[in-house]
């Protein structure tokens, strides 16, 4: 196999063209970049700057919590009271779930009541709630014998901020 020197030299020129058009591209682009400024000192004394901590954001929640017939379940609040409330999410499952609810009391003795499906409910930041409490209810009604207790399941999602 013969290979002739034409051809090696074409290539080798062809090759030799590229890469000078590859590195003038690349230098024209480095060129047209701005250059890097040097930061100045941005030192700060700590006495200029005050730092207010946000309040602690908490979070009373239970996913699919099962129960039968009628449950009470009482919330316990960090704090003396919660303020800022809202119910993010409510759900109950079972027969009668929609007389499940959640109770709260407020500072000045009102109760409100939350049925489920309720989302997203944002109360007065200035309320103070001293007490939530989530009630299940899951049971056959019936008119002449007893009721009867069923199955079913809460989900509920309340955020708080604690009032001290």
């Amino acid at each position: 196999m013969v290979i002739s020197w034409k051809s090696f030299v074409a290539g080798a020129l062809t090759m030799l063209v590229a890469g000078m058009i590859g590195y003038l591209v690349f230098t024209g682009m480095e060129k047209g970049t701005p250059p890097e400024q040097k930061s100045a000192d941005t030192t700060v004394p700590a006495d200029i700057i005050n730092i207010t901590p946000l309040p602690p954001l908490l979070i009373l929640s239970g996913t699919e919590v099962p129960f039968e017939g009628k449950v009470e379940l009482r919330q316990a609040i960090a704090g003396k009271a919660a303020q800022n409330i809202s119910i993010v999410n409510f759900q109950a499952t079972g027969e009668q779930a929609q007389k499940s609810s959640i109770r709260i009391v407020w500072e000045n003795g009102e109760v409100e009541t939350i049925y489920p499906g309720t989302k997203d409910k944002q109360f007065s930041p200035e309320r103070r709630a001293v007490e939530i409490s989530v009630t299940g209810y899951s049971m056959r009604e019936r008119r002449i014998f007893q009721d009867s207790r069923r199955k079913g399941t809460l989900t509920w999602e309340i955020r708080y901020e604690p009032f001290q």
